[in-house]
């Protein structure tokens, strides 16, 4: 990890961040935070409160800190309008350019190099955040749910290159839903409706989720990630794998995510992406 310095801290929404500023306390940064949306529970930090529609100002702020390195934490939201003016500002004036996250964030990259500051990971900050590669837990799964899951994986990481979300879900070998500007938590409600409803789960397929970065996407901004709340919600929508980018993907709240999973028998699986 690089040494301590001036670290600005630009904050979406979710529980990492209040565990990133502590931790980045902890190892010795001095720490200006920057937040896309207004949070209660940084308020003591007096975070700078970013407009999208003025990235120069979020830029200035950064330079009047003297910060030494960059990282970004949470999710982030933004609307078609926001989209707009910070691409426009980034310097994409093309309007048949595509707009979506992995977009963006490749963007917002380039604002930090008009910067010349490093761009560093949660994962650098926060330690044990990286799914490892294979299983994570004590469920094992058997050859036919490993088929799935492989195909899963797969389907996730083309599904990537719309540049939609991050998440699918598999019954067997069929797609039955992706994720889309909502997120994880309410492709897997709309799931569990399905199931409710018998369109998935009445037979003999496994239902598996499968959560991956997208092709090309930086991984600085924007990792994937996963929960004890995305564990919940895949139980709910009879999910009997979940499975993970190894080394790409937050694990926030390890050991609770592994409880939970073990509890309810459901097995969480890291694979490698061979096209990263």
């Amino acid at each position: 990890m690089s040494q301590p310095g001036r670290l600005a801290l630009v904050v979406g929404s979710g529980d990492l961040v209040l565990q990133t500023i502590a931790a980045a306390r902890e190892a010795g940064w001095e720490l200006r935070v920057l937040s896309l949306h207004p949070r209660e529970d940084i308020a003591d930090e007096r975070p700078f409160q970013i407009k999208v529609s003025r990235p120069d100002q979020v830029l200035r702020e950064i330079r009047r800190f003297k910060a030494t390195h960059v990282c970004a934490v949470g999710g982030f939201h933004m609307s078609d309008r926001e989209r707009e003016s910070f691409a426009e500002f980034a310097g994409e004036t093309q309007t048949t350019t595509p707009k979506g996250d992995s977009k963006l964030s490749q963007l917002g990259s380039a604002l930090l190099k008009m910067l010349g500051l490093p761009f560093i990971g949660v994962h650098e900050i926060v330690s044990g955040l990286l799914a490892p590669l294979g299983t994570l837990g004590s469920i094992e799964p058997d050859d036919a749910l490993s088929a799935t899951c492989l195909f899963a994986f797969e389907a996730a990481r083309s599904a990537g290159s719309l540049d939609l979300g991050q998440s699918l879900v598999v019954s067997g070998r069929r797609i039955v839903a992706t994720e889309d500007i909502a997120g994880t938590d309410a492709l897997l409600l709309r799931c569990a409706a399905f199931k409710e409803n018998g369109l998935i789960g009445d037979g003999h397929a496994h239902i598996v989720l499968a959560k991956t970065s997208k092709p090309g996407q930086p991984l600085h901004v924007d990792m994937p990630a996963i929960g004890p709340t995305t564990v919940e919600l895949a139980v709910r929508a009879g999910v009997s794998a979940i499975v993970i980018e190894a080394n790409r993907t937050l694990l926030i709240g390890r050991q609770q995510i592994i409880s939970a999973a073990n509890a309810a028998s459901v097995a969480i699986v890291g694979y490698a992406a061979t096209d990263a």
